[in-house]
């Protein structure tokens, strides 16, 4: 997958709106988002217990979830490895829809029903100081979060209101500009009201060089708040949204159920050029329940995609019930909504049955925080990508036997290690090979690798299976692993009885 600038990414797109069919089949999206890891979560907290999150601060990754923020390293194969885990028992928010923002100063910004708290981040690291509480200020509680500079805008959406908004006092929202320059001391400094507004009510906030993008049931309002006490719409585009999907700086994306858009704002904010719209992929089929787009998502800039989840929706509640595929649109493909699946778009089914939550491209790889799982990692596109084909320990035989699977990559994969936790199981590495498995589905070659192991001796518990790449370019990476019990010495492997001879 190439790399490419801002301008030439804006370039693409707005030419794809206008290719011919034709041209649209010639360049086909093939970014599968692979399993590739998982942490798993802490076992004194719940997802339900406090808002969640996921920020990267310099070389580390910070997860929030039920109370409970783990740091991680960013290795070099691109995983994430755990290096501290602390429960900030400070922490008064128990709303699971709290908002969260983290500054680059290494400010973490949570609020719930406890209000807004600000926890310094700074020195959470190996060796370091646990999160420090700040300041709380209690009666600012919101559901969304966002912050430029020391400027941060909360939200109680209007998805979230027992009502449906009007924009009259008899439903209606605020967002609040609050001043975080002090930090011990938020001060809120000003607001904007749904009241008499053509928005209707607030449904999600993003900022955008240095402006502040809501939108809502009526539509998307672009405001400069560079005084926060006198903000001032500058731009109105009538398509309504429920979630947004910013990179901070030109693209923003206004999402719904069942469509998303895409924007390139003006330097200045004054204008909204719609470039793209994006359906749902039909994964309908089979299900019972209604399919939604996750009201999160990411922009991968290195890769030029767009990444959005599926939830299938509680008919009852109308709120996710599990979350059952990414759907991401590779932005350098013209679009043609011609077809399906579209030329532009790949869909990659999610492993386990629960919601997950805050989608974020590191790297090479993709992080979402499960409710039940944990940290998951997914194998972002233009990488190496495979798996381990391995069931049970039936299948490995006392004395000595094999593991094997399946890689490939946008270069040719050199070699391949295999891990079993941090222990290696290949010296030295092992070459794929083989005819071309024609059962994957990928447009680069595909190829097996074999190791021999002999696992007889392990310990009693769950070891972790790694499988590690290099390309012939030196890149490697991770791009499997899998999670096994064994029993233990005597119990891991079996012997398999030799079949009477036919006469």
């Amino acid at each position: 997958m190439r790399v490419c600038s801002r301008i030439a990414l804006v370039v693409i797109l707005i030419t794809g709106l206008a290719a011919p069919a034709v041209f649209a089949q010639r360049l086909i999206a093939d970014c599968p988002l692979e399993y590739v890891a998982s942490d798993a979560p802490p076992a004194s907290s719940s997802i339900e217990q406090s808002p969640h999150g996921v920020f990267r601060f310099g070389t580390q990754a910070f997860v929030l979830r039920g109370q409970t923020l783990t740091t991680y390293t960013i290795t070099d194969v691109g995983d994430l490895q755990p290096a501290r885990e602390d429960v900030i028992t400070a922490m008064g928010a128990r709303d699971s829809k709290g908002g969260t923002a983290f500054s680059s100063t290494g400010y973490l910004f949570v609020s719930g029903e406890a209000g807004l708290e600000v926890f310094d981040l700074r020195n959470v690291r190996v060796g370091g100081n646990a999160p420090q509480l700040v300041s709380r200020t209690p009666g600012l509680r919101y559901h969304r979060l966002a912050l430029n500079g020391t400027t941060l805008a909360g939200l109680y959406p209007s998805t979230d209101l027992p009502c449906y908004p009007d924009g009259t006092t008899a439903c209606a929202n605020t967002i609040d500009l609050i001043s975080v320059a002090n930090v011990a001391a938020p001060a809120r400094v000003g607001s904007l009201s749904s009241v008499g507004s053509q928005i209707l009510g607030f449904n999600d906030i993003a900022f955008n060089s240095g402006m502040l993008v809501a939108t809502g049931a009526g539509g998307t309002f672009v405001y400069n708040v560079n005084n926060p006490r006198l903000p001032v719409g500058i731009a109105f585009e009538g398509t309504p949204g429920k979630f947004l999907v910013s990179n901070t700086r030109e693209l923003v994306v206004v999402g719904n159920d069942q469509t998303v858009e895409t924007y390139v704002m003006g330097n200045n904010g004054n204008t909204l050029t719609p470039i793209s719209i994006h359906n749902i992929n039909t994964l309908q089929v089979e299900r019972a329940n209604p399919i939604a787009f996750h009201p999160q998502g990411t922009i991968d800039e290195t890769n030029g995609r767009l990444i959005l989840m599926v939830d299938e929706i509680d008919p009852q509640t109308l709120n996710p019930a599990r979350t059952i595929a990414f759907d991401v649109f590779d932005y350098t493909v013209p679009f043609y909504l011609g077809s399906d699946p579209k030329p532009n778009e790949s869909v990659s089914y999610t492993i386990g049955n629960e919601v997950k939550y805050n989608p974020v491209a590191i790297g090479p790889y993709v992080y979402v925080v499960g409710d039940l799982t944990g940290l998951q990692t997914y194998g972002a596109c233009g990488q190496i990508t495979g798996r381990i084909e391995f069931d049970t320990l039936l299948s490995l035989n006392c004395g000595g036997s094999e593991i094997h699977g399946w890689v490939t990559g946008s270069q040719r994969v050199a070699n391949v290690e295999l891990f079993i936790d941090n222990t290696p199981l290949t010296s030295p590495p092992v070459i794929p090979g083989g005819p071309a498995r024609t059962d994957i589905a990928a447009r680069t070659p595909v190829y097996t690798w074999r190791v021999a192991v002999n696992l007889d001796a392990t310990t009693r518990g769950v070891h972790t299976l790694r499988a590690i790449a290099t390309d012939a370019n030196g890149n490697r990476r991770q791009f499997a692993s899998s999670n096994v019990f064994f029993p233990g010495p005597g119990q891991n492997c079996s012997n398999r009885r030799r079949t009477a001879a036919s006469h």
